[in-house]
């Protein structure tokens, strides 16, 4: 993504952020969904970092993700629990809950490859020195 992009999309990000925070002083109540600014706003700002800020952009990466897995699973329990008791539910929210869940399968399969590969270099590393 170009630079003037990512800055665009961290301006509208920070600008939901803001909304979001009115909204939930207003109503008294934080939504799973008004957490979704703050991921737009935290994957422009690691975009940004990103060259000259490797480390900083990882972490905000990071923030993005455990965000995403909390406000997903907290938007997809409510949808699903729902859903099975037969009471309404948003179709959104469940798609949103099943999509949590393929996200945090891929990052543990990812996760067990590269710990996999790591491990197979170290033993291959170790026959070689003996």
């Amino acid at each position: 993504m170009s630079r003037r992009i990512s800055q665009g999309v961290l301006v509208v990000g920070s600008i939901g952020v803001l909304i979001n925070i009115v909204d939930a002083i207003g109503t008294g109540r934080l939504e799973p969904h008004d957490a979704f600014a703050a991921l737009v706003a935290l994957g422009a700002g690691g975009e940004l970092l990103e060259e000259r800020r490797p480390r900083a952009a990882k972490a905000l990466y990071a923030v993005a993700s455990v965000l995403l897995v909390v406000a997903g699973s907290v938007a997809g329990a409510r949808a699903w629990s729902s859903f099975f008791r037969g009471a309404a539910y948003d179709w959104l929210d469940l798609g949103l809950g099943v999509l949590v869940v393929l996200y945090v399968a891929v990052g543990a399969g990812q996760l067990l490859a590269h710990l996999s590969r790591r491990a197979s270099s170290r033993r291959n590393a170790g026959m070689l020195s003996d």
